[in-house]
């Protein structure tokens, strides 16, 4: 019988977007706010469609695993 495990995952990524803006400030602003906002979201394609966003860098690592006991 297979057991149940939780199994932690530290994950990086770097990227690059791109966005209309005034100046680099508010460029910079912009993309801040789209981090902040959608988080892990940053990874799929549930990021607003307002920019492209061409990734540089992944890097990922298991950290640690764990039974899991539902008694």
């Amino acid at each position: 019988m297979n057991e149940e495990y939780k199994v932690g995952v530290a994950y990086e990524e770097g990227f690059v977007v791109r966005v209309k803006a005034t100046s680099k400030e508010q460029a910079s602003e912009k993309v801040e706010d789209m981090v902040s906002a959608y988080g892990s979201c940053t990874i799929s394609d549930e990021v607003p469609k307002y920019h492209d966003k061409d990734v540089v860098h992944r890097d990922w690592q298991i950290t640690d695993v764990e039974e899991v006991n539902d008694e």
